[in-house]
């Protein structure tokens, strides 16, 4: 085509508009809209998040490193650490010149900040990209919802000819139009959840709409298949109810259907599960012993708070135990104090059980480390490791049920011979083992403290919980006027070089406890003479 085609091409297409009228006026621009916004949103929201937490980070670092101190403060700390990789990984920095110093903790997150500001990041379109695929179809899905909706829900085109009814296909749009209403509620709350915790990623987008669309197809062939939904197999075979209406149970199954993930194929699976054998099925004999435990259990946790951890995936009592504080602390607006008391709480609730764990609270021992101090402490008196061994060896009722259910019994061994006992009575068997000799009881009750606090999450928390100790004033440990105060007359039994200590910091007062055996290579650890001293004062 040579060059004066162009003009005359041009004139043709601004002279005779009537082609792109007619493909703009096809074009439903509200459900176009709605399309695109969506996910744009969603990213313009990720954006904002990053730079809001990454300068809380900034805060939380500021608070807490030890300034002027030669060991090792915050910015070591691996919780720490995790919790800033998370919101700087793919950020592009400027490289330094070769000559530069390296930068401290602080110019380096100043530098994420200014990134940030800037977004610079690595590979930001594939994200924008991977969100096509979710336009496409959020656009034709609004489009058929709101034909169907014109039409009452009972055809996918209107108007029909007079007398006409609709046609099965027609009513298959309208059962792929409120299927995707419900992929798409829970497709928007998929992605909230995700840019909770800054966890929106390309895979994000395509693996909600490869889900949507199956949901849509599966929903769309149940209802093909079967009219009459909570009817047998070989019923809806042999014929439907003759209607051409859709039932109105489909109007509300269709909906619910694509609201919960992966629900249609379970639906269509439950339904032929009587027909073939050989689909793997649940032992539900311990569903009573399965039951989480709520995180309302945990003092400062009522109803709406347990709601916004859920939006962080914690859903229960062993998922606060394990989960960063620092993380919590960055990503909810809790203080950091609040979520280091939560997590210590549900470590003690997640390692010794709810039944214990109420009877431990009650006893004034709240968290993992209140029970850890109260047994392992070197002030603690020989008599509390007695009283708190019969807490933690207490028959419960989750016990005698997960034993009734599975019809066990405990054998124990008395006078040569085996027998088979009841729970309480082995619980009784066992507390009277330990409890042959003061010594034994005092080593039994420490070496169960040692495995109970030795789990990963519990070590990384007593990490952290030491190094905001030791940024905090050493008078942070006691008044002027108390007693431990080295400045006054110490209390009687306490040992007056770890009241010397804690006059400077509490990070050198960790080398006067004990190791327990797992830290010490799984060797056992024995008092020394001034722990028995102590001890037995």
């Amino acid at each position: 085509m040579d060059q004066s085609s162009w003009p005359a091409l041009l004139y043709s297409l601004v002279g005779t508009p009537g082609p792109i009228l007619a493909i703009l006026g096809a074009v439903n621009w509200i459900a176009l809209l709605l399309a695109i916004m969506t996910p744009l949103l969603v990213l313009f929201a990720r954006h904002e998040v990053r730079l809001r937490r990454l300068r809380q980070i900034q805060d939380f670092y500021e608070n807490f490193d030890k300034k002027d101190s030669d060991q090792k403060g915050i910015a070591t700390n691996p919780s720490f650490e995790f919790v800033r990789s998370k919101y700087t990984a793919d950020l592009r920095l400027d490289e330094p010149p070769k000559d530069a110093k390296p930068l401290d903790e602080r110019e380096r997150l100043e530098m994420f900040v200014r990134a940030a500001e800037q977004r610079r990041v690595y590979f930001g379109y594939r994200l924008a990209l991977s969100t096509i695929g979710f336009m496409v179809l959020a656009y034709f899905g609004f489009h058929f919802l709101g034909n169907a909706l014109a039409c009452g829900l009972q055809s996918g085109t209107c108007p029909l000819p007079d007398g006409a009814a609709p046609t099965k296909a027609d009513q298959l749009l309208v059962i792929a139009a409120l299927t995707f209403a419900g992929t798409y509620i829970a497709s928007v709350r998929t992605m909230l959840s995700r840019l909770a915790v800054f966890d929106l990623s390309s895979n994000t987008f395509l693996r909600l709409t490869g889900e949507s669309i199956a949901s849509i197809v599966v929903t769309t062939l149940l209802f093909a298949a079967l009219s009459d939904p909570f009817s047998v197999v070989g019923g809806v075979v042999t014929g439907g109810n003759g209607s051409n209406s859709i039932p109105l149970v489909w109007l509300v199954l269709a909906p619910l259907l694509g609201l919960i993930p992966q629900s249609s194929t379970k639906f269509l699976l439950v339904k032929l599960q009587e027909q073939i054998r050989w689909i793997k099925t649940s032992d539900d004999r311990f569903s009573q012993l399965k039951k989480v435990t709520s995180p309302e259990v945990i003092d400062g946790v009522d109803y709406e708070t347990r709601f916004r951890l859920e939006e962080c995936g914690i859903y229960d009592v062993q998922n606060l135990a394990t989960y960063n504080p620092i993380l919590l602390h960055i990503e909810t607006p809790y203080g950091i104090y609040q979520c280091i008391d939560w997590i210590a709480q549900a470590q003690l609730c997640h390692i010794v059980g709810l039944e214990r764990f109420l009877l431990l609270r009650e006893l004034n021992v709240r968290t993992i480390f209140d029970l850890e101090r109260a047994i392992d402490s070197i002030h603690a008196p020989s008599q509390f490791d007695d009283i708190y061994a019969s807490v933690l060896m207490a028959p419960t009722e989750r016990l005698r049920m997960a034993a009734d259910v599975s019809k066990s019994n405990f054998l124990i061994v008395e006078a040569g011979s085996t027998k088979k006992v009841t729970v309480d009575e082995f619980c009784k068997w066992a507390r009277e083992r330990i409890s042959t000799s003061p010594g034994l009881l005092s080593t039994s009750a420490e070496h169960l403290m040692c495995w109970i606090t030795d789990d990963l999450h519990v070590r990384r928390l007593r990490r952290l919980w030491s190094d905001i100790a030791t940024s905090l004033e050493p008078g942070s440990n006691y008044f002027d006027d108390s007693k431990r105060n080295p400045q006054n007359t110490p209390l009687k039994g306490v040992n007056q070089n770890l009241a010397a200590k804690d006059a400077h910091s509490i990070a050198n007062s960790r080398s006067s406890h004990r190791a327990t055996p797992r830290a010490n290579g799984g060797k056992p650890v024995t008092e020394t003479d001034g722990d028995q001293s102590s001890k037995s004062s």
